[in-house]
């Protein structure tokens, strides 16, 4: 099983972790664990406590760096921009 950008979302990689118990060897995420919902905490603990392997996507990237942002290249005057500035500095508190 391969996923990526659980984004925060526990009750969705909630979801895709019991599907992933069905048989699947050696499950992977692409990364982008924590970003715009709201358990960002959670979902990393859930994924850890599940071994799946996890592949630093630029969420990762930029948190880990102590950076000023998602690094997405949003342009200012975007939604995408403004949710990213929120959820970036909660998830990076």
């Amino acid at each position: 099983m391969i996923f990526g950008g659980p984004y925060s979302n526990l009750q969705a990689t909630q979801a895709v972790l019991l599907e992933s118990v069905k048989n699947v060897a050696n499950p992977v995420c692409t990364g982008d664990l924590v970003a715009y919902c709201a358990r960002p905490t959670e979902t990393v603990a859930v994924l850890r406590s599940a071994n799946f392997e996890v592949i630093d996507g630029n969420c990762e990237v930029q948190l880990a760096a102590r950076a000023n942002s998602c690094g997405c290249g949003f342009t200012s005057d975007s939604v995408c921009n403004a949710l990213s500035i929120d959820w970036f500095g909660f998830a990076s508190s």
